[in-house]
């Protein structure tokens, strides 16, 4: 049942996503930008993910915090997580992120992300999932009120909509660098092949910029 419920889900999201334009006009105040990062970094990439995705959970619980090693704290790679929900069930996570604000967004994100296995299996996983959210500082009223917050709910669905009509997005994870598309979950590995050369452009510029006034 509940795999039908989600394939509805689906299909009244994507229906709405093609024709946002014609019946409801976008959010006046967006949902804040999430990142990871200097605003001078010279590579941005933007990871469009749900809290349902094993590759999702994956790519933040394993691959994360090396890039945020390697490439975040040293400030070459700036990284901005938006919103891209997959299923019913995924929305009302995303929800309970926000429930505090942009401020313990990634918070809710890293411990929804490395219990994923968990609470996903249970026979009510949104009741698991209001279980982290108590032990985590919600109050029930908040994640009751953050549930039936329908300008939330708005908000992030638009960042969905935004997210494929511009990067036509078909599989989350999907990882933008530079502009270039990725439509999967990148290893380090895959990560720093796609990286290291759009650093190593950026130096070769700054050098011929000095060379060539001197």
């Amino acid at each position: 049942m509940r795999y039908i419920v989600t394939s509805l889900f689906l299909s009244i999201l994507f229906w709405g996503e093609a024709h946002a334009d014609k019946t409801k006009s976008a959010p006046k105040n967006p949902l804040p930008e999430i990142s990871m990062g200097s605003a001078k970094a010279p590579v941005i990439v933007i990871n469009y993910s749900s809290f349902t995705c094993a590759h999702c959970a994956n790519f933040h619980t394993d691959v994360l915090p090396e890039i945020d090693e390697k490439y975040i704290k040293p400030g070459k790679v700036r990284i901005i997580f938006r919103d891209y929900p997959g299923d019913q069930l995924s929305v009302q996570a995303h929800q309970l992120a926000w429930c505090q604000g942009e401020l313990k967004y990634l918070n809710f994100s890293k411990t929804f992300y490395s219990t994923q296995d968990k609470w996903l299996m249970e026979k009510d996983p949104i009741k698991a999932l209001k279980k982290i959210a108590l032990k985590n500082g919600l109050t029930q009223e908040q994640i009751d009120a953050c549930l039936k917050n329908q300008e939330l709910l708005d908000k992030i669905l638009q960042v969905r909509i935004d997210g494929q009509k511009k990067y036509k997005i078909t599989a989350t994870p999907t990882i933008v660098i530079n502009a270039k598309i990725y439509p999967r979950t990148l290893t380090f590995k895959e990560f720093q092949e796609a990286v290291d050369p759009l650093l190593e452009l950026k130096t070769e510029k700054v050098s011929f910029k000095k060379d060539k006034k001197s």
